[in-house]
């Protein structure tokens, strides 16, 4: 059976407060053509006894890679058993057809696995399986399986569960966006645990090698993005945009990451070690430019209001931009200019207008992305292709150690709350002589320098 969906329809946004999911922060839509949208499917009704066989035989991939581990407790697992001697109907069971003709679960596990973990005699952790907490047929309590009298053994093992089979000739685009909306567990899985069973291959293995990488836990410090794999999803767009270039990108986001998992589903050996050489290159230099800021963004102040950095929330536009920023340069490049560097992008969150925008609203918009890459990669080229700029600008230490001295503007004797909002002025300036010295430095706000500026231009 064949499906017609409707690209231009949106999908429910759903705030995440667990993971603080990033993704969705955009209403991004499907493009796909007319002729690719389609999901090919299947009905059939599968007994218990035959999805054991399955599993036995390779053929039932019962817990994906993308699968959380099974959590019923024992107590929900033997109501599940209770159920089917009770003749209750059990939910539909949704599994996905793989290139080989096997099947992965995808909506259904934890049922599965309490009905194949009884006739085991014990859970996935070992646990032997003895039936608790029946509420109904009370007498089975603390029976295990081989326990039960013939007929109820039967009975168990020929009961059929009603299955929807997504075939594997369905749009894999499609097919991604069927399996969002079949995602009905209490906790929703997110579009990476979702990935992990669509696009299974040498190229998901490499993400999860690398999403155990200490340097981005301890940069991003959030062990629920880790457990949910999150970081598997930062480390997939990462080496999206930076092979095949944010020049060549097109939205949706979604839809970029999972063409090139796609196109690259059984990655060489060659290839896995060039995609881990670069992503070590890059984490490794934007933790020792960015430090603990790193991919956060920085709210300017207002008024008497200081300015904040916003420690808590992960800046995907941010991320993409250093991470990516750092790809083409050499190590020796980067931590000659690291100051600079870090200061040049917290002017960029400060001061540019339309850079704030770029990494705030509609940031997986095909224009949006390129014109944000170009204005960091082109802050970027000046700083590390301008021989002279080290002679013009004033070292960070300098800058805290006027701080720490008197951290008030010397343009209008206003209290600096925040050493983010102000920066190192030339008392004569550069242009006329002045040199790069602390005699003749002096700390301002930085609104207040860029008036001045504007004034003496004029």
């Amino acid at each position: 059976m064949t499906i017609e969906t409707n690209p231009t329809d949106k999908t429910e946004l759903v705030y995440n407060l667990e993971t603080e999911e990033f993704y969705n922060q955009d209403d991004e839509v499907l493009e796909i053509e007319q002729s690719q949208r389609k999901i090919v499917w299947q009905a059939k009704d599968f007994s218990i006894r035959e999805f054991l066989s399955m599993r036995q035989d390779g053929e039932l991939i019962l817990q994906p890679e993308y699968q959380r581990n099974f959590v019923a407790s024992v107590q929900i697992a033997s109501r599940l058993i209770e159920s089917i001697l009770l003749d209750v109907p059990i939910p539909v069971i949704y599994l996905a057809e793989e290139k080989d003709g096997s099947f992965s679960v995808i909506d259904g596990q934890q049922r599965l696995t309490s009905f194949l973990s009884y006739l085991d005699g014990k859970f996935p952790n070992g646990e032997e399986f003895k039936l608790s907490g029946l509420k109904v047929l009370v007498d089975l309590n603390r029976k295990k399986y081989e326990q039960l009298d013939k007929d109820s053994q039967t009975k168990i093992k020929t009961t059929t569960v009603h299955s929807i089979i997504i075939k594997k000739e369905s749009n894999e685009d499609i097919k991604f966006e069927i399996f969002e909306r079949l995602n009905t567990g209490s906790t929703k899985l997110n579009e990476d645990e979702i990935r992990n069973t669509v696009y299974r291959g040498n190229y998901i293995k490499l993400l999860s090698e690398l999403s155990e990488n200490n340097i981005l836990h301890n940069i991003i410090n959030k062990q629920n993005y880790k457990n949910r794999m999150i970081y598997r999803g930062m480390i997939l767009r990462f080496l999206s945009l930076s092979e095949k270039s944010y020049l060549n990108y097109k939205a949706s986001m979604k839809q970029f990451c999972n063409k090139e998992l796609r196109d690259n589903r059984n990655l060489s050996i060659e290839k896995q070690q060039e995609y881990k050489k670069r992503f070590e290159h890059c984490i490794d230099l934007v933790k020792i430019v960015f430090g603990d800021k790193a991919f956060r963004r920085y709210i300017p102040g207002m008024n008497t209001e200081p300015g904040k950095w916003a420690t808590n929330q992960i800046n995907m536009a941010l991320f993409d931009l250093q991470m990516c920023g750092f790809v083409n340069y050499s190590k020796n490049e980067i931590l000659s200019n690291s100051d600079l560097i870090r200061e040049g992008l917290l002017k960029l969150m400060i001061e540019d207008s339309l850079f704030q925008d770029l990494i705030g609203y509609k940031t997986s918009d095909t224009d949006n992305v390129k014109k944000r890459f170009a204005i960091y990669m082109s802050m970027l080229d000046g700083i590390i292709g301008d021989k002279t700029i080290k002679q013009r600008i004033f070292p960070f230490s300098l800058k805290e150690e006027l701080f720490k001295e008197d951290p008030y503007c010397k343009i209008s004797n206003q209290r600096i709350l925040a050493i983010e909002d102000a920066e190192v002025d030339h008392i004569i300036p550069f242009s006329k002589g002045g040199k790069t010295e602390k005699e003749n430095a002096q700390l301002v706000l930085r609104y207040f320098n860029r008036a001045k500026k504007d004034i003496l231009n004029q």
